[in-house]
């Protein structure tokens, strides 16, 4: 998600193909490489934002998600301890098939996403993480992925600079109530 005129689409990365494997077509569809790499996995206290869809406790997933070798997002996923504690998702390794791979086998589908996008200046350790220069803002964006009956399983939060962002969507409207 980074560069002139980069253009990101949120449906590659939702549903059954592993995130990182998207990321990495994305990339080299644009003639770049992307990488990510785990930071950290495990059971901690939820952020307020999380907490409120999630419960106090969560498991987490923080990846750097690169792009030629610069780190050009910063990505988090929250799982409810209740399902993904013990299970690979807590354990800083990549995942074969992904997060997704994963909550299926335990049983888990979450067909219904939804995403807010905000805008806001970044953070310090953004700033750093991203090598972003003083004063640029970031574009965060929430991702809750819930099981057919509306429960919330997972939450992501995307932090990206939002110098030359632009973000795509493609919605389908037939059979939709």
């Amino acid at each position: 998600m980074a560069g002139a005129g980069w253009t990101s689409s949120s449906s590659l990365y939702a549903g059954a193909q592993a995130p990182g494997a998207a990321w990495e077509q994305e990339a080299a569809s644009a003639g770049q490489r992307g990488t990510h790499r785990v930071l950290e996995a495990g059971l901690v206290e939820a952020p307020e934002c999380v907490a409120a869809l999630l419960g106090a406790q969560a498991v987490v997933r923080r990846r750097s998600m690169d792009l030629d070798g610069r780190t050009v997002e910063l990505t988090d996923s929250y799982f409810r301890a209740d399902i993904a504690a013990g299970t690979a998702l807590a354990r800083p390794a990549k995942i074969k098939g992904g997060p997704a791979r994963v909550l299926r086998e335990l049983g888990v589908e979450t067909p219904h996403i939804a995403e807010e996008i905000e805008a806001r200046p970044a953070a310090e350790a953004e700033r750093e993480a991203l090598q972003l220069p003083d004063n640029v803002w970031v574009l965060v964006m929430h991702r809750i992925c819930r099981t057919t009956d509306g429960q919330p399983v997972q939450v992501d939060v995307m932090v990206a600079s939002a110098l030359h962002q632009r973000l795509r969507y493609e919605m389908r409207t037939d059979g939709m109530t």
